[in-house]
């Protein structure tokens, strides 16, 4: 009985990877037609690994990069970035991160600081030890020329500051999907059942 629970819950968790690497995909693809100042690629990856743990929200990440990939080779090098963030997301869910307006965004800032140093530290060495071309330019370059500070705190600064207002939108809308996620669909995921008190009642959904 508990192999055949265990059964369907792995059949749930690999039918959901490739929704959340298609919802990081499409988001992404959202933000960057629109020009934002930000990535939302990651909302996915976040969803999944709050709902499913850390080693599938890992592989949403990986996945999505791997894709992204496909259209500019430089995006691969950001992979731990993405995967990273799947295992926080998976570490953060079972500690009860993601129940409270508070929680929650204490979860944003923790997935700023460490995504957004990360980050830097790749585009440190991807730029040879100068600026990137992406979001985080639009901080870093004028605080170096207004400030004169050092090139690598001011990309450090501004990677973080950019994935920080990236991971508040991010978990918004991951808490939105946890609370319209069906009850009976949440109780047969790894992380789920913590969030079924919040969740819409749907007995006529079959999983």
């Amino acid at each position: 009985m508990a192999k055949t629970k265990k059964q369907k819950m792995d059949k749930l968790v690999l039918f959901l990877i490739p929704i959340g690497v298609a919802v990081n995909f499409v988001a992404g693809q959202i933000a960057s037609s629109l020009a934002l100042p930000f990535y939302l690629d990651t909302i996915g990856t976040i969803s999944i690994g709050a709902l499913c743990g850390s080693i599938p929200g890992a592989i949403v990440g990986l996945l999505s990069s791997l894709i992204n990939g496909f259209a500019d080779p430089v995006l691969l090098c950001f992979t731990p970035v993405s995967v990273i963030i799947g295992l926080l997301a998976g570490v953060l869910s079972r500690k009860g991160f993601f129940k409270g307006i508070g929680k929650l965004i204490a979860s944003a800032i923790i997935f700023g600081i460490v995504g957004g140093c990360v980050s830097a530290l790749i585009t440190w060495g991807v730029y040879g030890f100068d600026f990137g071309i992406g979001p985080s330019s639009y901080v870093s370059v004028p605080l170096y020329k207004i400030f004169h500070m050092n090139k690598f705190v001011c990309e450090l600064i501004g990677s973080s500051s950019i994935d920080m207002v990236d991971k508040i939108i991010s978990v918004i809308v991951m808490s939105g999907v946890l609370k319209a996620s069906p009850s009976r669909m949440l109780a047969k995921l790894p992380l789920g059942s913590q969030y079924i008190k919040n969740a819409i009642d749907d007995d006529d959904d079959d999983f």
